[in-house]
């Protein structure tokens, strides 16, 4: 067997095809949030979510003992609007408290910074 089957040629072209797309995907997102103005918004936290990333299976995990973990806030907007779902460094997820009412600068949909405003 000198030729490897074409079903193994076809599956790796497939891999390629997706890998190519989402890296272009990436791209473009990343300088639609550079290309794209500052935006400050009245919010309110509705949530906070933090999770082990990548998402492994409970018996791969059990042998990894540091594990990386993102962090993501929901934002609700005073005025109206949908809820809005950021993805947070570390330092500003613990900053975050439920229920914290705040001005919210995003960057297209790039999270900037939270300023929570003093309770009246």
């Amino acid at each position: 067997m000198t030729k490897p089957p074409m079903i193994f040629i076809a599956f790796i072209v497939v891999i390629a095809i997706f890998a190519t797309r989402q890296y272009f995907q990436q791209r473009r997102t990343n300088a639609d949030n550079d290309a794209a103005p500052l935006r400050t918004l009245q919010v309110e936290v509705t949530a906070k979510r933090e999770y082990l990333s990548p998402n492994r299976r409970s018996r791969q995990r059990e042998q990894i003992p540091v594990e990386d973990k993102k962090y993501e806030g929901y934002f609700k907007p005073q005025n109206s609007g949908s809820e809005l779902k950021l993805v947070l460094d570390e330092a500003a997820y613990h900053q975050l408290a439920k229920g914290q009412k705040g001005v919210l600068s995003v960057k297209g949909s790039r999270f900037v910074a939270f300023t929570a405003q003093d309770a009246p």
